[in-house]
Order: C-alpha cells, then sequence, then structure tokens
C-alpha cells in the first residue's frame, strides 16, 4: 500500500529538504505503533518558473497482512485507515470503476456514490484531473476533491487504481521516434505519482489473491499500442485459472461520441485486442474517453462476443451519441455521468451501472466460463 500527500501553498509546510514526516501506523487493535519516515520530491510544475512549489510526500509499507485493516497519522494529522485485499476473496467483494472525471461538481458526486459502496479499491481509467501534463493547480484541484471523497461508509480510505489517458500526457499521445523516457516527461504529474507502479514500457498486470485479475493498457499515449499486444496475449492466457479478469484502457473501441474511424486506437483495438480477449477467459472490458454510457457486446470475431463497458463520464459534460455502427452492438446507453459498481460472487459478476443520485442506468450478470 502507498499513501502520498502533497504540501506546499494551501497544503501545509514542505518537509525540510532531507528529512521525511514522521508516520505512525499498525494493525488495527495491536497496541503498539510502529515508526516510518516519509519520503519527500518536488512535486511537478511545468508552467512555473523558478523553484518548485509544491511537494509529494510518500510512504509505502510492504508485507503487510492480507485482508486486515491498518491505521496511520502524519505527524499531528488525524488517524486514517485503509483495508489490504483478502487473499481469498470471500462470498463477495466489491470493486468501483470509471473514467474522465475532472474535479466537477458532476465528478464530486459520482466518486463520493462509489466509494460510499464500500468498494476495495477505485478503478479510473484515465483523464483523471484534465490537467493535460502541465496544468498544476488543475491536477491539485483533482487531488483535494477526492481526499474529499475517498472514504466509505465507515471512514475508512478507497484505495485509486490508476490507468493513462490523453489527458494526463502533453499532447495526448505517444510521439514517433519518442522513448518511454521522453514520454514519462510529458505526463509529469502522471509519473510523479504513479511511476512506481507504471516502471516500465508496457501495460500493468493487477492480480487479488487468486480471484481477480485487472490488465491496464495503454491506448498509445505513453506505449504505441503495437508493443503491447503480445504482453496481452501472454498475460491473458497466464490468467487462465483467475475467475475474474477485466481488460481496461481509455479509448473506446466501440466509439459512441465519434464515429468509427475517429480514431486509430479504436481501429487497432477492436481488430487485435478485442479478438485476443474473445479467445481469452476474460470476464469484461472497461472503455472509457467518449463521455457517455455504452454497453456493448463485441463481434465475436476471436470465437464469443464479451461485454465492453463504458464510455467513460465520471464528471465531465455527457455527450450525445453518434456512431452508426456501435448502435447494433449496443445493449444500454445512456447520455449521464456514471460509475460502475461491480460485485464479484462466486460463480457470478454483478455490475450495476449508477447515475447521479444513484439512479440505475443498467445492471448485468455475468457466469464464470467454465474450466478449460
Amino acid at each position: 500500500m502507498t499513501a502520498q500527500w502533497l504540501r506546499g501553498p494551501g497544503l501545509g509546510d514542505r518537509p525540510e529538504k532531507g528529512k521525511g514526516e514522521e508516520v505512525r501506523w499498525k494493525k488495527l487493535g495491536e497496541p503498539t505503533w510502529q515508526v516510518a519516515r516519509s519520503t519527500s520530491t518536488d512535486f511537478p510544475d511545468p508552467e512555473k518558473r523558478g523553484m518548485p512549489r509544491w511537494s509529494l510526500s510518500r510512504v509505502r509499507w510492504k508485507e503487510l497482512e492480507a485482508g486486515k485493516e491498518y491505521v496511520f497519522q502524519v505527524g499531528d494529522s488525524p488517524e486514517q485507515r485503509f483495508r489490504t485485499a483478502p487473499l481469498d476473496m470471500g462470498e463477495e467483494l466489491i470493486f468501483a470503476e470509471g473514467g474522465d472525471s475532472d474535479s466537477t461538481q458532476a465528478a464530486e458526486e459520482m466518486l463520493t456514490l462509489a466509494c460510499q459502496k464500500n468498494p476495495l479499491f477505485f478503478s479510473l481509467g484515465g483523464d483523471i484531473s484534465y490537467s493535460d501534463g502541465k496544468d498544476v493547480a488543475r491536477e491539485i484541484r483533482f487531488w483535494e476533491m477526492w481526499h474529499r471523497v475517498a472514504q466509505g461508509t465507515d471512514g475508512k480510505l478507497i484505495p485509486l487504481v490508476p490507468g493513462i489517458g490523453n489527458h494526463e500526457v502533453q499532447g495526448g499521445y505517444w510521439q514517433e521516434g519518442a522513448t518511454f523516457e521522453d514520454m514519462k516527461k510529458k505526463a509529469p504529474f502522471f509519473f510523479a505519482l504513479f511511476g512506481g507502479l507504471y516502471q516500465r514500457d508496457e501495460p500493468i498486470g493487477m492480480d487479488f489473491g487468486n480471484y481477480l485479475s485487472l490488465l491496464l493498457l495503454d491506448t498509445g499515449h505513453i506505449t504505441p499500442m503495437e508493443r503491447q499486444t503480445k504482453w496481452l496475449e501472454k498475460n491473458l492466457a497466464a490468467r487462465k485459472s483467475v475467475p475474474w479478469v477485466f481488460v481496461s484502457w481509455h479509448i473506446a473501441c466501440y466509439p459512441s461520441a465519434r464515429t468509427w474511424n475517429a480514431q486509430p486506437m479504436s481501429g487497432y483495438a477492436r481488430s487485435e485486442w478485442i479478438p485476443l480477449i474473445e479467445k481469452s477467459d476474460a470476464t469484461a472490458v472497461f472503455n472509457h474517453h467518449d463521455h457517455d454510457m455504452q454497453r456493448v457486446e463485441s463481434e465475436g470475431k476471436g470465437g464469443r462476443k464479451v461485454m465492453v463497458l463504458g464510455n467513460g463520464s465520471i464528471g465531465v459534460e455527457p455527450r450525445e451519441a453518434r456512431c452508426a455502427e456501435s448502435i447494433p452492438l449496443r445493449k444500454a446507453y445512456a447520455q449521464e455521468n456514471y460509475i460502475n459498481v461491480i460485485k464479484l460472487k462466486k460463480e457470478t459478476v454483478e455490475v450495476v451501472t449508477l447515475s447521479r443520485m444513484g439512479r440505475e442506468l443498467d445492471r448485468l450478470e455475468l457466469k464464470k466460463r467454465a474450466a478449460r
């Protein structure tokens, strides 16, 4: 588990250079506190010349016990709690998902709604703050909002699982000839915050015990899509024994607000990634970017059809659908803000899609595929 916080104008004094803040922590119920010290680095400020104004503090815990609650305290700030993922799923487990947030009133409402469902984590599939890798004030505004909303009904902090989208990157997309190190500099906030997860020029596979895996891909923002296809095939095959596998990326392969071939990334995902997922035992796909709620069923070119849940509208202004080719594949649609609440059980998974005020837009049940 990693905890991060910002210091600087409006956010408390920056720690003295070379000296971290004291962090007391323990497993809930234990009598004795342990002590760690945070590390601190300058937070990027691309549009400001001179001395960096903010710093990013971080503490990382390793070898925590699975399925346990921990309490920690930074300096004299209030105590806070988090829960580690269980080793076994138990009877059911909830996580939440969505994309395209910003720090709008709608985003605050939707993320609050998601966190009040007490998910193990929230998976945010890109276009997190809309800072475009350069607007530090907008970036900080999102994290101030996240700090307000990211708590369950019992006060536990809800961890964030980040994906990358075009609005994390200066220019939005990979540039011809650029190296991974070159492109990291184009997404300074994302890699300052999440570089510990995104360490290599490849997608991310996150495994929770033996029951859930998330495969997080990049639709050409830092890494070209072509470089990720073999990784996807290999990692889908490696997780045949995992009952629930979800694949997530940013740009919608079945567009709604855009035309069918408006962006080549959509066509590549349809022709190369979706057939691999159809051939696998993966449960479903999350994608985003088009700013409405659309659930489609894939075309089945890989041998079966899979549900593709999208298209990213946590806090942005919802758009009107206009893609004629996606309409025949559509199973649900709403020009609304939404979040997905995913409830895993032993044999089924339920996906409930909620709009503002908790209004239900869609409900889907998927069955576990028989072992092959």
